[in-house]
């Protein structure tokens, strides 16, 4: 085997021992339907849906209430027939079902928005638990100092 000249090795093997390694490949980036996005969404879904059957049951209060005027007397709106006192009784609870759905679907959509921006993707895990148990013993006192990180 012929070994290279001189002044050809001297031009090559700086090149060769100067090189840069190849640069890692970068890591593959984090999927982005974690746990704490998927159940902000869902939340964030039953809230909305919860404000879609809320205005559901406020139409329904309107008609109903709506219905009422004719089976009352305009003088006085709390002398009804029977189907007047079957219709304000139907409106009242369609509109208390609809008060509590959009109240409680307001809530679960802006707990959902809370959810998605508190904890948008996953957290390194903290650091282990630690518990440190140290004796004291002095003239004054006697006992154990507890301590921990958690």
């Amino acid at each position: 085997m012929r070994s290279l000249p001189f002044f050809l090795a001297a031009l090559v093997l700086p090149s060769i021992a100067w090189a840069e390694p190849p640069a890692a490949p970068p890591p593959p980036p984090a999927p982005f339907w974690t746990g704490p996005r998927i159940a902000a969404a869902l939340v964030m879904t039953t809230g909305a849906s919860a404000i879609v059957a809320g205005a559901v049951y406020a139409s329904r209060s309107d008609e109903a209430n709506a219905a009422t005027k004719q089976h009352c007397l305009t003088s006085d709106p709390d002398k009804c027939d029977a189907e007047g006192y079957a219709l304000r009784e139907k409106a009242t609870t369609d509109g208390r079902v609809a008060t509590t759905a959009l109240g409680v679907g307001a809530a679960g959509v802006f707990l959902g928005l809370v959810l998605g921006w508190i904890n948008p993707e996953a957290h390194p895990s903290p650091a282990p638990a630690k518990v440190t148990v140290v004796p004291v013993v002095s003239g004054a006192m006697q006992g154990l100092v507890v301590m921990g990180r958690f």
